[in-house]
């Protein structure tokens, strides 16, 4: 099977979902891409690319789109604590619903992903979640 390279998420503005993306995956932004983001300099199409440092994670890029279908591009489960919830809301996602097992939240152009508990992170679920 192949591996998982990238994530690509698919927004209107790079300048805000790369700083929130790589504050909830604590997945920097590559050199050039954040020299770019400060000086505001993106090309209109231009993806930023998140990586992580030790290589043990996908690539995650955060790229322009004109037509963004609805709803949302992506949907990412990830696993995280109370102390991660906090930071994940601090960094600027809004709590969406709340489920029994998983919470449902938004990125700041309203992309849904779910937060697990670390004791839900291998259970299944069920689709469309």
């Amino acid at each position: 099977m192949p591996d998982l390279a990238a994530i690509v998420i698919h927004c209107r503005d790079p300048y805000l979902l790369a700083p929130f993306w790589s504050a909830v995956t604590g997945m920097p932004v590559v050199e050039a891409d954040r020299v770019k983001l400060a000086e505001g300099t993106l090309a209109p199409t231009e993806a930023v690319l998140l990586r992580d440092p030790h290589g043990r994670r996908p690539d995650l890029w955060i790229s322009p789109a004109d037509v963004l279908p609805e709803p949302g591009r992506i949907h990412l489960d990830l696993v995280g604590d109370a102390e991660e919830r906090a930071a994940v809301l601090e960094a600027g996602a809004t709590v969406v619903r709340e489920l029994p097992r998983w919470t449902v939240l938004a990125d700041p152009e309203g992309n849904e992903f779910c937060l697990l508990p670390p004791n839900e992170a291998h259970t299944a679920s069920p689709p469309g979640h």
